[in-house]
C-alpha cells in the first residue's frame, strides 16, 4: 500500500522549513527536511521565490511509490487561510511586504499544483493539530495547546478538530488578548513579562527567560519568587477556560514551557485549590510540531 505524503511547511519570522511527512503515522522523512534561513522582512518576490525553491527541492526526494495529497503551509497571522492571502500590517511587523497579497495562487504556479493540494493553518493552531495527533496530546479528547515565548498563542482541540467558536472557547481560540489584571494576557505570558519584571526587581539584567531560569538554579530569590508568580498567574487566568472546555491535557511549546519544572509547583497548587486536576504537559515535536500539524490539514 502507497504512503500517504503531504509536505509539511512551516513559516516562521526568520526561517522556512519543510519535510515529507507520513500522515498516517506522524513519521518526517529526515531525507527530505529543508530549513533555510530568510528574513520576513524580505520583499514579496524573494519570500515566495525562497519557499517555493525550499518545496520543491523537499519534494524531489520524495519516496517513488508514494502518494503525495498536498502541501500544507503553517505561517503566522494575520492571514486569510482559506483563501491564502497575507493580511499583514504594521500591528506586529512581520512579512509586510505580503499585505494583500495572494501567496496561495503564487505557490500554486511556482509549484505546479492544483487548488486543492496547498492548505493554509495558523502556526499556533499547527502546532496544537501536531502535538494532538503525533505528539504529547495523543490520545486525548478534548485538548489545550499554549505557547508561551514571544507572544501567548492557544488552541482548543476536541476530538482532532479545532474549536473556534461556541460558549466553551474564547472568539478564536485565542487567549492572548483576553483581559487580564491591568491588561491583556499576552502581556503576562510572553518573554517579556519575565525580563522587564526581573530587570526591575533585580540588579542583575537579562535579555532572556533562560537566564532568569539560571538565576533560580543558582537561589537568586527573586528569580524563585518570579516563577512562583508566573505559575499563579497562568493557573488564575487558564482556569475558568479549561472548566468551561472540559479539558484533559494542556500541551506546552515555546521557550518558556523549557522552565515547566520552576513553575509548575504554584501553577498546579493554583489549580488545585480552584477544585481543577489536569495535567500539564511539555511537547515532545519540539521544533517540528508546527509542520506535522499543517501536514494534517489532509487527514
Amino acid at each position: 500500500m502507497k504512503e500517504k505524503i503531504v509536505i509539511g511547511v512551516d513559516v516562521g519570522g526568520s526561517h522556512i522549513s519543510c519535510a515529507a511527512i507520513n500522515i498516517e503515522t506522524g513519521t518526517i522523512l529526515q531525507k527530505t527536511l529543508i530549513s533555510v534561513k530568510i528574513s520576513n522582512s524580505e520583499k514579496k518576490n524573494v519570500l515566495l521565490s525562497v519557499w517555493s525553491q525550499a518545496i520543491l527541492d523537499c519534494k524531489k526526494n520524495l519516496p517513488v511509490n508514494s502518494d503525495f495529497l498536498g502541501v500544507g503551509i503553517a505561517i503566522p497571522g494575520p492571514f486569510d487561510y482559506e483563501n491564502g492571502i497575507g493580511l499583514y500590517d504594521n500591528s506586529n511587523q512581520k512579512f509586510l511586504d505580503l499585505k494583500n497579497v495572494n501567496v496561495k495562487e503564487a505557490l500554486l504556479e511556482n509549484l505546479a499544483l492544483s487548488q486543492h493540494q496547498i492548505k493554509f493553518v495558523n502556526d499556533a493552531t499547527a502546532f496544537s493539530l501536531g502535538s494532538y495527533w503525533y505528539g504529547s496530546g495523543k490520545g486525548s479528547e478534548k485538548m489545550v495547546a499554549i505557547t508561551l515565548g514571544t507572544g501567548f498563542g492557544s488552541s482548543f482541540i476536541n476530538n482532532g478538530k479545532v474549536i473556534e467558536e461556541g460558549k466553551t472557547v474564547p472568539e478564536n481560540g485565542y487567549l492572548w488578548d483576553q483581559p487580564y489584571k491591568d491588561g491583556i494576557a499576552d502581556d503576562y505570558f510572553s518573554t517579556r513579562w519575565f525580563v522587564n519584571n526581573f530587570n526591575n526587581i533585580s540588579s542583575k539584567k537579562v535579555t532572556g527567560v533562560k537566564q532568569v531560569a539560571e538565576f533560580v538554579k543558582e537561589g537568586d530569590v527573586e528569580a524563585i519568587k518570579l516563577f512562583n508568580e508566573f505559575g499563579q498567574n497562568l493557573a488564575e487566568c487558564l482556569t475558568s477556560h479549561l472548566i468551561n472546555f472540559n479539558a484533559d491535557v494542556v500541551v506546552m511549546g515555546g521557550n518558556i514551557a523549557e522552565a515547566f519544572e520552576l513553575f509548575k509547583p504554584s501553577l498546579y497548587k493554583k489549580l488545585k485549590d480552584s477544585g481543577l486536576e489536569i495535567p500539564f504537559k511539555i511537547s515532545i515535536l519540539k521544533e517540528s510540531a508546527a509542520m506535522l500539524g499543517a501536514a494534517t490539514l489532509f487527514k
